[in-house]
């Protein structure tokens, strides 16, 4: 797992997998595959940044919304 800053709404399916992911533009720092995390950059909607000590990254992922089954 990688760490990101998303800078603008991204979406992407990993080839030949039923698997798609969808990160929406926020000031904080977000965990997501490396192999999302390394699309994003390459096309300018996020930067990658430091991975954070546990303590941060707990912190981080307890303040992320619940995602909705819709």
């Amino acid at each position: 797992m990688a760490w990101m800053v998303v800078l603008r709404e991204v979406n992407w399916a990993r080839p030949k997998s039923m698997l798609s992911f969808n990160a929406k533009a926020g000031p904080q720092r977000q965990e997501w595959p490396q192999d999302f995390v390394d699309y994003a950059v390459s096309i300018g909607r996020a930067t990658r940044c430091a991975n954070p000590d546990r303590s941060q990254a707990r912190k981080a992922k307890q303040s992320k919304p619940p995602v909705s089954g819709n």
